[in-house]
C-alpha cells in the first residue's frame, strides 16, 4: 500500500494529510530511530517478517524534503546493491524491500512512522533527535 496526499491544502509545506498523520502520530507510543532500524533488520530475518514504514521522500535536485508522507507495508530490510552508489555516507539511507520486493532506498532522518507485527502494525512515530530526555 502506498499513500500518497493529492490534496491542494498546505501548511508549512506540508500537505493537510501528511500533517495530521504527524499530529495523530506524534508523541504517541514513540520508538527511537536506532531501535525501529535494529528492529525491522531483526524483524527482517524472519521468514514471514516484515514491517511497515512511512517517510517523506527527499529530491536531491531542490535539496528539499517531499510533503507527501509514502507508506509501504510488508517491507524487510536489504543490503546495497552492486549497481547502487552513494555520494554520501550510506549510513544515512535505509534500504529496503517492498511488499513486491522492489528495491527501495530513504533517508532514515526522514522516517517519521514504522510498525511491526508484535503490535498489530501500528504505526508508532519515530524519534531522531531526543533533545527532552538530554536536558539537564
Amino acid at each position: 500500500m502506498r499513500i500518497e496526499s493529492t490534496t491542494p491544502l498546505q501548511c508549512n509545506g506540508l500537505s493537510f494529510i501528511a500533517m495530521a498523520m504527524e499530529m495523530i502520530f506524534t508523541g504517541m507510543n514513540p520508538i527511537n530511530g536506532i531501535d525501529a532500524i535494529r528492529k525491522a533488520q531483526e524483524i527482517s530475518k524472519v521468514a514471514d517478517g516484515t514491517f511497515t514504514i512511512a517517510f517523506y521522500s527527499y529530491n536531491r535536485t531542490k535539496q528539499e524534503a517531499g510533503d507527501k508522507l509514502k507508506v509501504y507495508e510488508g517491507c524487510k530490510t536489504r543490503t546495497q546493491l552492486p549497481q547502487e552508489r552513494f555520494s554520501i555516507d550510506g549510513d544515512n539511507f535505509f534500504l529496503f524491500l517492498d511488499k513486491d520486493g522492489n528495491p527501495k532506498t530513504c533517508y532514515r532522518i526522514l522516517i517519521r512512522f514504522m510498525g511491526f507485527p508484535e503490535d498489530g502494525f501500528k504505526l508508532r512515530n519515530v524519534q531522531w533527535l531526543n533533545d527532552h530526555h538530554d536536558r539537564n
